[in-house]
């Protein structure tokens, strides 16, 4: 059911953003990453676009970029690219999925 709410999050963004969702900006992202950080959430549209991005690039980037554990959480993946935005507002205007890669690489390096 999670992947499902996934995909529909992901899907939902492509006819709802002013572009394809590979071209989203940090600057772009971070809003509904902060709001997916609010309790409650403001806008959870925007929240739910914001945190399938996240979850989908790093699907998409697990296995090449960096490797991620199977006990790790979406949430977990979310936290640490929310904080890695959060605390780096000079690059947000970088491709979000490179934004992604960046904040999880360091965490979830892959043995050789």
């Amino acid at each position: 059911m999670k992947k499902v709410l996934i995909f529909l999050a992901i899907f939902y963004s492509f006819f709802i953003s002013n572009g394809y969702a590979a071209f989203k900006t940090g600057n772009e992202i971070y809003p509904g990453l902060e709001d997916w950080k609010r309790t409650p959430s403001i806008n959870q549209t925007t929240a739910a676009v914001a945190f399938g991005y996240v979850v989908g690039v790093s699907d998409a980037l697990d296995q090449a970029i960096f490797c991620l554990p199977p006990s790790v959480t979406a949430g977990q993946i979310t936290d640490i690219v929310y904080a890695y935005m959060r605390d780096n507002p000079q690059i947000r205007q970088k491709d979000a999925s490179y934004l992604v890669a960046t904040a999880l690489k360091p965490y979830f390096q892959c043995r050789k």
